[in-house]
């Protein structure tokens, strides 16, 4: 059985504790970012030692409070890497450290994300950015906030006023993977202007707080966007796939924006990755 608000609202301060405590082991180790052991799980995409503490952590404290839910989580240190550990109706989706990139350039813009989804639909995120000293939270049905102050998604009516972010695969120039490039000239020159700060979560999240107006990207994970994407919707915004349609959470692809502008962004911009020429073969 779901869990109610009220029962979500009294988890969510625990869960915003845990992902505290993950940012400060990611904090921890900050300091030596120019020294950082970092590996490669693809051609781009790295892994550090913080990736892994910051998860081991995070999936113990959930293991502890919630052992009869399931726990799905990037990396793969204590359950199986990509997949939940086991079948639950209550899954617990997790990015220990979302913008490792940024990180390991000493770039402060990133993030831990955990989101419990019940069937597959987000009904608890948060996300805590350390080096920002920021924490976002929602639960479905109980509004979005930032450090503990409601936050809605931007009134922004025309697409020439509006901010947008996206961001790039790590398998762009793949073979078969479409790199971006197309859509972003399609849309920057009838936009404000475009933003690629180097966190799915964390675009989300401006995307909620009225920030920006509006993200897409491709190639996706669940933990890259669950948390955001419930915080997106409970700000008062609009969240699909490329395609408009609901397929956005295990579909690699995702629209989030304020509403008004999502329908023109589709328009210019929408198709599933894939459907632009550019980096494809």
């Amino acid at each position: 059985m779901m869990l109610d608000t009220q029962e979500l609202q009294a988890i969510a301060p625990r869960v915003e504790e845990i992902a505290r405590e993950a940012g400060q082991i990611l904090m921890g180790h900050q300091p030596r970012f120019r020294s950082v052991r970092t590996e490669f799980k693809g051609l781009r995409e790295l892994v550090t030692a913080a990736d892994r503490e910051s998860e081991k952590f995070i999936v113990e404290r959930l293991m502890l409070d919630h052992p009869e839910h399931a726990i799905l989580a990037e990396e793969g240190v204590l359950t199986p890497q990509g997949s939940p550990s086991k079948d639950a109706e209550h899954v617990w989706i997790l990015d220990p450290l979302d913008g490792t990139t940024n990180f390991v350039h000493g770039i402060p813009f990133y993030c831990v994300a955990i989101c419990l989804a019940y069937r597959d639909e987000p009904v608890l995120g948060v996300i805590h950015a350390p080096a920002l000293d920021v924490t976002f939270s929602a639960v479905r049905g109980g509004g979005a906030y930032r450090n503990g102050e409601r936050v809605t998604v931007s009134s922004t009516a025309k697409l020439a006023d509006a901010v947008l972010c996206t961001g790039f695969s790590y398998d762009r120039h793949e073979p078969g993977v479409e790199d971006n490039s197309a859509r972003l000239s399609k849309i920057l020159p009838l936009c404000r202007d475009l933003r690629r700060l180097g966190s799915a979560e964390l675009d989300l999240c401006l995307t909620a707080a009225g920030n920006c107006d509006g993200f897409w990207e491709m190639y996706l994970q669940p933990y890259d966007v669950a948390a955001g994407a419930l915080l997106v919707r409970e700000a008062g915004g609009r969240v699909t796939d490329l395609e408009g349609g609901g397929d956005w959470l295990h579909g690699g692809q995702i629209l989030a924006s304020n509403g008004h502008l999502h329908d023109e962004v589709l328009r210019i911009i929408g198709g599933h990755p894939g459907a632009f020429s550019d980096g494809a073969s």
